[in-house]
């Protein structure tokens, strides 16, 4: 099973990344993904900022879970502390942890890293503000959300219809709404989105209230139609939970879709993506759309979505690309 899918990779990119991501899931060895991490370009410009820099000691500033990750994903960088503007600890990790009053006034010419990808752009003006020079701050976050925001699209591989029919299984902001319509120009048949979140609906109904030919549909892609119990957060985490405080009605792609040519599927559903392809099988089988499917949520997914899919249709060929200075964000995307 194993070797088929391995076959159907088409580059060594992504061959590379099926490897290290199949270790990491069996097991656990975070450097499988700092391999993964290292072949982004925003990892390259996060390295050549330090190599540039004479003091290669580098503060990071935000004690989120970002920030964390960055270490997690850098193991060798020589971290000195933490910086916050509202710290709540004075140790993370073994390490310092300055108010930015603290380090701003024992600042001597360190390199200093924004690992926060809400604030980065505030942080960053802070910082010049203060006299530090661009080349000594590293500003990972705008370094995140350019390599999360890039993800779907614009690849040589996937080639653009006249008369795409686009699903987005995970609506969340409408942000790859608006990336999709920017690949394709404006020229598109129809957009169907599916968000359960009733907060994230929300956020997508104003923010693509002006896109045309558009759906919005409250509801879960599933194997089959129900209702399931669902944790909502409002946020990219809102995902089908057992003991989920609120409820969400459950659909079959199949069936919601009805005689549409479906020519492009991105899935991004916290982990449902299984049961919501066993949904689309029909689709898959008999009309081979565009796939574009979060692959990193369960351990399993690196083998077992390859295969489903392969098992409902023979004819895919795979790629693989990972979007994020983390584990998260590694699409499977099957043409």
């Amino acid at each position: 099973m194993l070797e088929q899918i391995y076959a159907k990779l088409t580059d060594q990119k992504s061959k590379d990344i099926f490897k290290s991501r199949l270790l990491f899931s069996l097991t656990g060895d975070y450097t499988e993904i700092c391999k993964i991490v290292a072949d982004t370009d925003q990892a390259a410009e996060i390295r050549r900022k330090i190599n540039l820099s004479e003091d290669r000691q580098v503060f990071i500033w935000g004690t989120g879970f970002w920030g964390n990750y960055l270490i997690k994903s850098f193991p060798d960088i020589d971290w000195r502390g933490y910086v916050d503007n509202s710290p709540r600890e004075s140790v993370k990790n073994g390490m310092p942890v300055y108010s930015s009053q603290e380090f701003l006034k024992m600042y001597s010419g360190q390199l200093i890293l924004i690992a926060t990808a809400f604030y980065h752009e505030e942080i960053y003006r802070q910082l010049l503000s203060h006299g530090i020079g661009e080349n000594k701050i590293i500003n990972a976050g705008k370094l995140m959300v350019d390599l999360f925001d890039n993800q779907y699209f614009d690849l040589p591989f996937l080639t653009h219809a006249q008369d795409e029919v686009f699903v987005d299984a995970g609506c969340f902001d409408g942000l790859t709404v608006r990336n999709f319509i920017k690949w394709s120009g404006g020229k598109y048949r129809e957009i169907i989105s599916f968000e359960p979140d009733a907060m994230c609906l929300e956020k997508c109904r104003a923010l693509l209230k002006d896109v045309e030919n558009l759906t919005l549909e409250n509801t879960g892609l599933w194997s089959s139609n129900g209702v399931l119990s669902f944790h909502a957060t409002g946020s990219s985490d809102s995902q089908i939970a057992k003991e989920g405080e609120t409820r969400i009605t459950t659909g079959m792609l199949d069936e919601i879709a009805g005689d549409r040519r479906i020519t492009f599927i991105k899935m991004d559903i916290e982990g449902a993506e299984k049961e919501a392809l066993i949904g689309a099988q029909n689709i898959i089988k008999n009309q081979k759309p565009k796939l574009a499917v979060s692959i990193y949520h369960k351990k399993e997914d690196i083998w077992e979505l390859p295969k489903l899919l392969l098992e409902m249709n023979p004819e895919y060929r795979f790629y693989l690309r990972h979007y994020s200075l983390r584990e998260a964000e590694t699409v499977l995307y099957a043409v």
